[in-house]
């Protein structure tokens, strides 16, 4: 439950605690939240579920539970109210975002704004195995449909598709936001200097493309690949020699070797190698990565 005051009320107090209360208060977060996920990879691997203790595989249209969403069998489209009614939007969004990073950390989650249309509040879609899950929620949806029967109130939409075929499609569902999320949103949105909402190991590609550091990070930590379907990053470098200069092709030759052999990048390797060359390098999601679900246009590159 969330405190019982409102959130700018919340938020005055937040502002008014010591520094050293508030790094203690995220330090024990960060460890609650490690702590969590490693229960929770625990169960996974074991084929249970950290929530309700029961298989996977399990489901029981009397104790509904999120891991309902790895479509165990039984589960049909008619039961998800069940589920949305019990659990908070952050609560749903969390689990598949942890079932998603499962497999592979950043990779299966593709919350990138710039695949994304617009300035919605929620949009992202995460993806294990054969499933998918994408999540949406617009500026409209938020306010609520003032001549809509269903959707008059503040709500978001899902997608699960199941082998690449709708199981549930957007349209079949205007989920209420719970009185929780409610309050969370508003924080975050009224008070984005103080207040930010984290998945934790959940976090997608946006944390990466998103921000300058996290595209140095790729350049700098990425490691080859030789199988492209499976590639997290798309990176593609062009290098000029300095003014009055050339690069001799002995020279690439001898940089794309140490890349190979190193498992760095090529744009890597040139920074270390020619330093005062014109270095562009674009950075973009490789086909390892999810495509959104709604979106305008092909996918952009990031140029560092």
């Amino acid at each position: 439950m969330r405190p019982d005051i409102s959130p700018d009320k919340f938020a005055e107090w937040l502002r008014n605690l010591p520094p050293e209360k508030i790094r203690e208060g995220n330090e024990q977060e960060i460890k609650q939240a490690e702590e969590d996920w490693n229960k929770f990879c625990s169960f996974f691997e074991k084929g249970r579920c950290s929530i309700c203790g029961k298989p996977l595989k399990s489901f029981s249209e009397s104790s509904p539970c999120l891991h309902w969403l790895l479509r165990p069998k039984g589960f049909k489209k008619k039961h998800f109210p069940l589920l949305y009614k019990k659990f908070t939007y952050f609560r749903i969004a969390a689990y598949v975002r942890w079932v998603a990073s499962i497999d592979s950390l950043l990779k299966n989650i593709n919350d990138i704004k710039e695949e994304h249309p617009g300035d919605n509040l929620i949009d992202f879609t995460a993806r294990y195995k054969h499933l998918t899950w994408s999540f949406s929620c617009c500026k409209s949806d938020f306010e609520g449909h003032p001549n809509s029967i269903e959707g008059y109130f503040p709500h978001y939409h899902i997608r699960m598709n199941l082998d690449g075929k709708p199981f549930i499609m957007y349209s079949d569902f205007h989920i209420p936001f719970h009185k929780d999320d409610l309050y969370d949103i508003e924080l975050m949105t009224k008070h984005p200097d103080l207040v930010k909402h984290g998945f934790g190991r959940g976090v997608g590609m946006e944390s990466l493309l998103g921000t300058d550091e996290g595209l140095e990070a790729v350049i700098e930590h990425s490691t080859p690949t030789d199988n492209y379907d499976e590639a997290a990053f798309n990176v593609q470098t062009i290098v000029m020699a300095p003014e009055g200069e050339t690069i001799s092709g002995a020279l690439i030759a001898e940089i794309q070797a140490e890349a190979k052999a190193t498992g760095k990048t090529i744009a890597s390797v040139l920074r270390n190698k020619i330093p005062n060359a014109n270095i562009i390098t674009s950075v973009s999601p490789g086909s390892g990565v999810p495509e959104a679900k709604q979106r305008t246009g092909g996918r952009k590159k990031k140029n560092r």
